[in-house]
């Protein structure tokens, strides 16, 4: 039976980010898949597997605290477009390592941040399939 992997070191562009337990997610970039009816005759049907190459990209979301430390890290992560590099690292309390790296990271939506006592900056990079 496995362990739950419950705390990440997150790093952005080589640079260590502090976030908010339990807020971390992402998906790996597969993308989306239909299976398509292909009539074959005489009342047969066979499949075709699509792969829609627009859905391809993977995301990564987590919150970060309102600093101002954070205000300015994520001001320059959206000015960097599209070359940032995400990577997660765990470990499981059995020392099963878990990696994934993201590449040409981007965050596409506007962020808001929270100027209050336990205000936070929710973050979402979209990027390369993971590594």
């Amino acid at each position: 039976m496995g362990i739950q992997i419950a705390d990440a070191v997150i790093t952005v562009n080589n640079d260590s980010v502090g976030i908010v337990p339990n807020s971390l997610s992402f998906n790996e970039g597969y993308g989306e898949q239909s299976i398509l009816p292909v009539s074959d005759g005489g009342g047969r049907v066979s499949q075709v597997f699509a792969n829609n190459l627009e859905t391809n990209f993977a995301r990564i979301s987590f919150s970060v605290r309102t600093t101002a430390e954070n205000v300015a890290r994520v001001r320059q992560w959206k000015i960097a477009g599209n070359t940032n590099v995400v990577i997660i690292a765990a470990s499981d309390a059995d020392g099963n390592d878990f990696i994934r790296t993201f590449t040409q990271a981007a965050l596409t939506q506007n962020y808001d941040v929270q100027i209050q006592a336990e205000g936070t900056i929710d973050i979402e990079f979209m990027s390369n399939a993971a590594t």
